[in-house]
């Protein structure tokens, strides 16, 4: 727990000094005044935008640190050292997860005001931001450089835009409960009053188990990466 701790806190700080803070801070700034600007009824693309707003801070910005790591020798390195695989992305999604938490915050009160179910907001931003930081794991481990990623992300990304499809007219059904990101929908919209209460909690269990899936890939995608490097024997 201690390794997760100073990791965690080195991360923000290298995070903040690489500008990630400043960039998602101003991203909810700019975002959050143009909805205020064009949209009529904010709180119904709130979830929308929330996610979208995470592809980067946590998606991207996740994807980033893993490859500077792994090219600059830092993560070879930490693979050596006592901190475990799974210690690493423990402490790479909760630094992820608070400035998700931080950035999606400013944007719900500069759009909507304090008048929010904080508990099934935090919940839900939690939630897609570990999802978001594994998928980002999960699939950057497989590149050598940010050029190379770059392009073929935005495939990746369609993936995770799935479960917005309703909000766009699409017809919903049980099949988008097959999809990671779902439970954390239906809290991000139960903190806007479009989903039942009650829903919070089961939404939140399913959501923890997809992250525990989620992280059991990752983690072995991690360790091959490493591996491949020569970091590993």
């Amino acid at each position: 727990m201690r390794r997760v701790v100073a990791t965690t806190v080195l991360n923000v700080r290298v995070q903040a000094v690489g500008g990630f803070w400043l960039v998602a801070l101003l991203a909810g700034l700019v975002v959050g005044a143009a909805l205020v600007t064009l949209a009529s009824d904010t709180a119904r693309w709130l979830p929308v935008v929330v996610l979208a707003e995470l592809v980067v801070t946590s998606f991207y910005f996740s994807a980033v640190q893993v490859l500077r790591e792994r090219n600059d020798g830092t993560l070879p390195a930490r693979a050596l050292s006592p901190l475990g695989p799974g210690e690493y992305l423990a402490a790479l999604v909760v630094s992820l997860t608070l400035l998700g938490l931080a950035e999606i915050s400013l944007l719900v009160l500069l759009v909507h005001g304090p008048r929010v179910l904080w508990p099934a907001l935090a919940a839900g931003v939690a939630l897609t931001s570990c999802l978001y930081a594994l998928y980002g794991v999960i699939t950057v481990a497989g590149y050598r450089s940010m050029d190379t990623f770059l392009l073929p992300s935005g495939l990746w990304t369609i993936v995770l835009g799935v479960p917005i499809l309703p909000f766009l007219g699409v017809p919903g059904g049980w099949w988008l409960w097959c999809h990671p990101l779902q439970p954390a929908v239906v809290l991000i919209e139960a903190a806007f009053g479009a989903r039942p209460v009650g829903a919070v909690v089961p939404c939140a269990l399913l959501g923890v188990a997809w992250c525990a899936l989620l992280a059991l890939v990752a983690r072995a995608r991690l360790v091959r990466a490493v591996t491949a490097k020569g970091a590993v024997s």
